[in-house]
């Protein structure tokens, strides 16, 4: 048994009533970590935080009102959180074709508009048939998230068909309405329908012009390609409720998705939790395929050998190894062409690289029971001198966990490829040069346990 899997044994432990009740409104439900995870999938596809949640919210008021069973609005609600998550185990192979001067970011922003003939393709260069082949193949690539995250197979299923349309000029498969699940149709129109109101947010302001440019969208551009009973729902829903236009609009669509939802919480300590975020985990990791791989679940292991051998208590443990597999969430909002970057970054481009620890505190923060794991990814380049970013804290203004992570950070960063140099230290070679930074850089103490960890074999160096 390996030390991230022995830490999160330990870290389950008894789930007494007693633990229970300690941690009794402090727990988070499988709908909190996909809610986050929908976050995190804005940032890969260049989109506004929360874009994500309210193409859940239109599928699922949809889904609703056209009195389909529970179990079946909740599968379109899920699929529509996760609608785009193929997207992130793809992004790096879609990444050698892209045209030049493109990134991916520009490519995710509107393809569902294009492909539904809403808009033409805003870019000038034609893309190569190896694009579009690799492209069109995210909603498949979406199976094997769903199942690490214990969703059902009905889930994959509406993901698998939200690109197709009733005419059959969809992908993957060229489905024609017939043979289009009604879940699958009803998140293809919501997911269109949002992207034709975060066009129109661009150009004009107000509800009553976005109405007008929605009423327009279903006049001329839904027939045929949409099943036109899904259409007259939503077209009767925005009718009837005057205020659903504004409300996906602002931070009540958060509220608004876990009311379609049933409540399934999980216990902090749960193997499930630790597989859920494990998963999470692994779609920042897809995106550096060139970084050895398993970065996050490696970053877990080692902060966590880090935390044991200063006696912090088992249970922190665990939060420390779901800190270190969530350490990169935030840069699923980072350019892939600056993680590969085999270069100097310009100042410019440094900036956007020094984004990421915010941006991965603003996925996981509103996640309950994750308060110190949002602060300590936030923290894991800070550096005691406070020189680091992105708070510019020092010293002991820095969390241990904090800590703890910038140094497992850093020795993974060490032993690992980077696309910047020729070659990776070896574990003992790190060492020293990690050594450098005591005091300046890293926790004194943690620096001199560093040598410890490494040489009891209490990391799995792969």
């Amino acid at each position: 048994m390996g030390v991230f899997s022995e830490v999160a044994e330990r870290f389950r432990g008894p789930e007494t009533p007693q633990r229970v009740r300690h941690n009794q409104g402090k727990l988070p439900s499988i709908n909190d970590l996909m809610v986050a995870t929908s976050k995190a999938m804005d940032l890969l596809e260049g989109r506004p935080m929360r874009t994500g949640l309210k193409v859940a919210v239109i599928a699922g008021s949809i889904a609703k009102l056209m009195a389909l069973p529970g179990r079946e609005v909740a599968s379109i609600v899920y699929a529509a959180l996760l609608h785009d998550i193929g997207l992130a185990r793809m992004v790096s192979d879609i990444y050698p074709h892209l045209p030049p001067g493109m990134t991916e970011k520009q490519l995710f922003q509107s393809h569902q508009l294009v492909n539904a003939r809403i808009i033409g393709s805003p870019h000038e260069r034609p893309f190569s048939g190896d694009l579009y082949n690799i492209f069109h193949q995210h909603p498949l690539a979406a199976r094997e998230f769903i199942a690490k995250v214990h969703l059902s197979d009905d889930v994959a299923d509406v993901i698998a068909t939200h690109h197709e349309l009733c005419d059959g000029s969809g992908y993957p498969f060229g489905l024609t309405e017939e043979q289009i699940p009604i879940g699958g149709r009803i998140l293809a129109f919501a997911d269109v329908v949002e992207g034709v109101l975060e066009n129109c947010t661009k150009e004009v302001s107000g509800l009553t012009s976005r109405r007008l440019a929605l009423e327009n969208f279903m006049e001329i551009k839904t027939p045929g390609r949409f099943d036109q009973s899904v259409v007259q729902v939503f077209r009767e829903m925005i009718t009837v409720n005057e205020d659903f236009l504004r409300m996906i609009a602002s931070l009540e669509v958060e509220t608004m998705v876990r009311s379609l939802l049933p409540e399934r919480t999980m216990l902090m300590g749960g193997s499930t939790l630790l597989s859920i975020v494990g998963a999470m985990g692994a779609l920042s990791d897809s995106l550096m395929p060139l970084y050895k791989g398993g970065r996050s679940r490696r970053i877990a292991d080692f902060a966590t050998s880090l935390a044991e051998s200063l006696g912090i208590h088992r249970e922190q443990c665990g939060e420390l190894a779901m800190a270190g597999m969530l350490i990169d969430i935030g840069h699923l909002g980072t350019p892939i062409h600056l993680l590969m970057k085999n270069g100097p970054l310009t100042a410019d481009e440094r900036s956007i690289i020094r984004d990421h620890p915010v941006a991965g505190q603003e996925v996981l923060k509103s996640v309950p029971g994750f308060d110190n794991i949002a602060l300590w990814v936030s923290e894991h380049h800070e550096r005691m001198n406070g020189k680091g970013y992105p708070a510019n804290r020092k010293g002991f203004e820095i969390s241990i966990g904090g800590r703890i992570l910038a140094l497992a950070d850093v020795f993974d960063a060490l032993t690992s490829h980077r696309p910047y140099r020729t070659h990776a230290h070896e574990p003992m070679d790190a060492l020293p040069v990690i050594g450098q930074g005591r005091m300046t850089l890293y926790d004194n103490q943690l620096v001199n346990l560093l040598r410890k960890v490494v040489l009891s074999s209490e990391v799995l160096i792969r």
